[in-house]
């Protein structure tokens, strides 16, 4: 179900203490899920600098939800480019990566996460990206579920072994 009102716009710098609320709670899930990887940070959650380039950067952006009408966000999601190096067997690639994607719980099944990915995809297509990538990882279903929805595929999986004793 979508929501009429709602409106996905370019992050400013002025919405850094709510983008920092809705960090808080996609790293909360994340250190909940697998505290051997994630901590809490000692400082901010994102520091200013780190979200100002990412807002101002010309190879990436954060895009926001909110009411038409209101100032309060209901999600982000972060778009970053990178360079995947040549090989031997590959050739080099320059890749647009959804990097963060976070819905405030009580907002979520309103369409938010669709419209946020579909300006992602916009902002990866103007840029001249052929595809768009992200990385998910293996405890989180609902997320896994929603991207396959929308038409994303595996197409690497990364495994892991423990050679703690």
């Amino acid at each position: 179900m979508t929501n009429p009102s709602l409106m996905i716009r370019q992050a400013t710098e002025a919405d850094y203490e709510q983008l920092c609320d809705l960090f808080a709670e996609l790293d909360l899930q994340h250190r909940e899920a697998r505290p051997d990887l994630f901590h809490k940070p000692k400082g901010p959650v994102r520091e200013r600098g780190y979200v100002a380039g990412l807002i101002g950067g010309p190879e990436s952006a954060i895009f926001v939800a909110s009411e038409r009408d209101a100032r309060v966000l209901h999600g982000l999601a972060t778009v970053v480019t990178r360079m995947a190096p040549a090989s031997m067997v590959k050739p080099e690639r320059r890749i647009a990566e959804v990097d963060n994607l976070v819905v405030h719980r009580q907002a979520r099944r309103m369409g938010i996460g669709r419209a946020l990915i579909g300006q992602t995809r916009d902002w990866a297509e103007r840029k001249g990206f052929g595809t768009l990538e992200l990385a998910v990882y293996e405890f989180n279903d609902e997320a896994i579920a929603f991207y396959q929805a929308l038409g994303f595929a595996t197409a690497q999986r990364r495994m892991a072994l423990s050679c703690a004793s």
